[in-house]
């Protein structure tokens, strides 16, 4: 985008944001008195104040907000980012800016305001700034899609793990990448000596040696032509947490921070994994005894099939799942020495005759991993994290993948969300790595927001 194309984007956003601000507390004070069914359980015992009261606070209020959105949400910086990243940084905004509010009513005590009008405010902001916000963005990726030209990058790389970084450069609609070997570069010289040239450069790190001259050269004449150019790493794949600049030797020094998954985060994750399963069991508590009624019906043998898996710092644990297979599913794999086709030591096969016809059901919409919510419970493992592998598949585990038992396995998890059983093996256990080394409260709301898609589809289930 040009300057001027910037600062009209940050306008829009600036303008929904006044306006969005002010209808949700307009929202939130018809609700909380003029709202009759809210009225039912919360009746009004003081009154109901004029909202001229409200509008002239609204006044602090608004700009107050903006400041936040500003500064903590960061939310009027240029880059196109998910949806769940956006929601998390509209949510941490309006919680503080909430905070700010209650801390100067308890100040400012001329006139009481509603605690109950801030608690729905809260709620219709988190709301409509989500959902205002998204549409804005969507029209006005359609509009400056016919207006403005597409820019074309250059990812300048080799090896697996472009496509994941191709599709984030391409979050930006406006931004279509061209993929070049590194054996490539006089042609891509070419591309940057045209009349129109790319404006960015991304180049994978392990093509950065000292004896690439030709890579250097190219990035010199990049910076020649004012050609940005940005380095992805490659080296630390594995170790893509938390990195931190040490400067303690006077030169800069990339410090790799322990796991991200401890001590008050685990607890905070703990909490949500607990609070979470007690509300899927009150919630579908009756959809789960109809599919215990199915299993039963179809075959012989119980209603769950327990399994011992390998979990956190390789303790094994009984895994529960509802029965998807007929009773006698060993013998069967024993006697018909079924290839696998995943690859590595993880057995997976698609159509597989063992499976029941329930069972085939169960799996394709992951039902069956319902009741691992006990083993959450339990504290043997986390609705979200790396699956636990059979004792199997943990045997064939390579040194590099076993780091992913310093976490409790999960339900569901990154390559659940990337792919499930159409992925490699080796894939699934990178993924599994990236997670542990970069978990953060957005990452499982992402995964969370990405499992429902996933799992209706029924894609990668087998």
């Amino acid at each position: 985008m040009t300057i001027s194309k910037k600062w009209v984007y940050i306008s829009l956003l600036l303008l929904n944001d006044l306006a969005i601000i002010y209808f949700s507390f307009w929202l939130a004070y018809k609700i909380r008195f003029s709202f009759d069914p809210f009225l039912n359980i919360f009746p009004v015992t003081k009154g109901i104040p004029p909202w001229s009261l409200y509008a002239q606070a609204l006044q602090a209020i608004v700009p107050l907000w903006v400041f936040v959105l500003t500064l903590w949400g960061k939310l009027y910086e240029i880059h196109y980012s998910d949806a769940a990243n956006e929601f998390l940084a509209i949510v941490k905004s309006v919680i503080l800016a909430t905070l700010m509010i209650i801390a100067a009513t308890f100040v400012y005590r001329r006139y009481e305001y509603s605690r109950m009008v801030m608690a729905i405010g809260f709620v219709t902001a988190v709301s409509s700034l989500f959902i205002s916000r998204r549409m804005i963005k969507w029209v006005i990726g359609k509009i400056l899609g016919k207006v403005v030209p597409t820019e074309t990058v250059v990812l300048i790389g080799d090896g697996k793990g472009l496509e994941a970084i191709i599709k984030l450069i391409q979050i930006d609609p406006h931004k279509k990448v061209i993929t070049r070997s590194g054996k490539e570069l006089e042609k891509i010289k070419q591309m940057i000596r045209s009349e129109y040239p790319p404006p960015e450069v991304y180049i994978t790190g392990q093509l950065l040696t000292d004896e690439n001259e030709e890579l250097q050269d190219l990035m010199d004449e990049c910076e020649d032509r004012e050609i940005e150019i940005k380095i992805l790493p490659y080296l630390l794949e594995m170790r893509l947490g938390e990195i931190m600049v040490d400067d303690s030797l006077g030169i800069p020094v990339l410090h790799l921070k322990p796991l991200s998954l401890h001590g008050f985060r685990f607890f905070v994750k703990r909490l949500f994994d607990v609070s979470l399963s007690i509300l899927i069991i009150s919630v579908l508590f009756f959809p789960f005894v109809l599919i215990s009624l199915l299993i039963l019906l179809e075959s012989k043998g119980g209603i769950f099939f327990l399994q011992e898996r390998v979990g956190f710092k390789e303790k094994k644990f009984k895994c529960l799942k509802f029965r998807t297979m007929h009773e006698n599913a060993e013998a069967i794999l024993e006697k018909l020495e079924l290839p696998s086709f995943r690859g590595g030591p993880a057995f997976k096969m698609k159509d597989d005759p063992r499976i029941t016809r329930v069972g085939k059901w169960l799996r394709k919409f992951s039902f069956d991993e319902f009741p691992q919510i006990w083993n959450v419970l339990r504290g043997e493992m986390s609705l979200i994290g790396p699956r636990p592998q059979v004792m199997l598949e943990a045997q064939g585990n390579p040194e590099w993948a076993k780091r992913r038992y310093r976490i409790l396995p999960g339900i569901t998890g990154l390559w659940q969300v990337s792919g499930r059983a159409d992925l490699s093996y080796e894939d699934m256990m990178r993924l599994d790595i990236y997670y542990l080394e970069n978990w953060t409260p957005g990452l499982d709301l992402r995964i969370i927001l990405k499992t429902f898609p996933v799992v209706l589809m029924g894609k990668g289930a087998y």
